[in-house]
């Protein structure tokens, strides 16, 4: 069955053929580009109609740009505004949500999520996607640095990888997860990590597969941080994304851009750290956490921030905090301490 694009706004019950219709007409008038990474173990080819969202949402995933195998998982990406283009339909029920409408569709294996202005949609079975937003300006700084979300977190969570709210750093023999609530000095400690030998898997947003060893997997090469905190890190202001910010608007930094090589795409997982600000003190530290105090500080922004929650998500997550060891990582002062603590304690897991 064909579908115009000028159809596709009648067909809420069809989100497949709706999307299709609709990208492939906005690529047949802009072009395609496409890139593939490695995420998560997983071949993702990213086929865009145009650059402009290439640009937008492409450099979150440099760092781990990677052949395509031909197996795994495409993903369609276009916006009106630059390809001039109608928007696809609302699809599914409306949700109640504090941060704005949001509207979720899910039947026979496809999932689709119209949040934030945006709309991701997954066909499990065809191991396809796509993800359309009204303009490359209109999706949020905050989105734009950790991109195709609510697919990845699908996609994954059906091959046992869990997406987490966390950051990481480490090396290719170990490294840690960061555990929080916003805040709490993920992001902090994440950077302050690039220049003492350690790399950079995330500090928002990573993905871990449980089993059979814990992994953590790098989702994206940018970082988040306010404005007094980028003024801690000046050989970052050159990798800003968002260099005009709103009151409120945290600075994205691209990794990659700022320390070529410096982010990895995964390591096996040796600790839980829960960060927590004591700047009383110069020096930082790492105090043995119970396991469900670090669940306590893992599980509800993760399952909250992702719709819907993954069923095992909470069991996974419990278990994970049940294999490995957890701390709090007491943050002093002195920004060079954080990285000697962390290099530390992986020193002591082997």
């Amino acid at each position: 069955m064909s579908v115009t694009a000028a159809d596709a706004r009648s067909l809420p019950e069809h989100p497949r053929l709706a999307v299709e219709a609709l990208f492939e007409a906005a690529a047949e008038r802009a072009g395609r580009v496409e890139r593939s990474y490695a995420v998560a173990g997983q071949s993702v080819t990213c086929r865009f109609a145009g650059e402009e969202m290439l640009l937008r949402v492409g450099r979150a995933f440099d760092h781990l740009r990677a052949p395509a195998t031909g197996a795994g998982l495409t993903i369609n990406i276009w916006d009106s505004e630059s390809t001039g283009g109608a928007a696809p339909p609302l699809l599914g029920e409306q949700l109640s949500t504090e941060d704005g409408p949001m509207y979720y569709y899910e039947r026979n294996g496809v999932k689709a999520l119209n949040r934030w202005r945006s709309l991701s949609v997954l066909d499990e079975e065809s191991a396809q996607a796509w993800f359309w937003a009204p303009a490359p300006d209109a999706i949020p700084s905050w989105e734009a640095a950790a991109p195709l979300r609510a697919i990845l977190h699908w996609w994954l969570g059906r091959r046992g990888t869990l997406q987490l709210h966390g950051g990481a750093v480490g090396t290719p023999d170990g490294g840690v997860l960061l555990v929080g609530r916003g805040g709490s000095g993920k992001s902090t400690t994440s950077l302050a990590c690039l220049t003492a030998g350690l790399r950079y898997a995330g500090d928002d947003y990573v993905a871990v597969a449980p089993h059979p060893q814990p992994w953590v997997h790098s989702l994206y090469s940018s970082g988040k941080l306010e404005d007094h905190q980028l003024a801690r890190f000046p050989g970052l202001g050159g990798a800003v994304g968002n260099p005009e910010r709103g009151a409120g608007e945290k600075a994205v930094v691209y990794v990659e851009e700022a320390a070529p090589g410096r982010a990895i795409p995964g390591f096996p997982l040796r600790a839980i750290l829960v960060p927590r600000v004591v700047a009383q003190t110069p020096e930082t530290r790492a105090v043995p956490r119970p396991a469900a105090a670090a669940l306590a500080a893992l599980a509800p922004s993760t399952i909250f921030q992702l719709h819907p929650p993954q069923p095992d998500a909470l069991a996974e997550m419990g278990a994970l905090v049940g294999r490995v060891p957890c701390f709090t990582l007491e943050l002093g002062s002195d920004l060079a301490r954080i990285p000697e603590a962390i290099v530390e304690l992986l020193e002591a897991s082997r």
